[in-house]
């Protein structure tokens, strides 16, 4: 039996995914610029790149002018914050010990609700650049 808790393997596992989506974020940028033949500078790839924390809202941060997107957006981003703060609830909640089931299950869905979260970032960049 285990107890589900917050832990620091938590930011681990968001840090580590938000790097890679971060250098995705780069990658598809640097596309853009020889697809698009203009140049996103620098200083707004690290921008774009930050962004993919806010997931889906990252989007906007790289083309603010696609406003056909921004209420799409906006419902995605409720939507997994929703089951984003839902796969957290078991560590917050759980007071006692859980099965090895439970155990894994949380922490399965910990980490697929957070690399959702970065993929669906690196969609609505994709999106709203190309």
């Amino acid at each position: 039996m285990k107890t589900l808790h917050l832990t620091r393997w938590h930011l681990v596992i968001w840090l580590s995914l938000a790097l890679l989506a971060a250098a995705g974020a780069v990658s598809s940028c640097l596309s853009y610029n020889q697809v698009a033949g203009t140049d996103k500078t620098p200083g707004h790839i690290a921008r774009i790149a930050t962004a993919v924390v806010i997931g889906p809202m990252a989007g906007p941060v790289a083309n603010p002018a696609a406003t056909d997107l921004r209420i799409f957006t906006r419902i995605l981003t409720m939507i997994l914050l929703g089951i984003m703060l839902l796969s957290t609830l078991p560590f917050i909640l759980m007071k006692k010990p859980v099965t090895k089931g439970y155990f894994i299950l949380a922490w399965g869905s910990f980490v697929v609700t957070s690399a959702a979260w970065f993929f669906s970032a690196l969609v609505s960049i994709g999106m709203h650049l190309f």
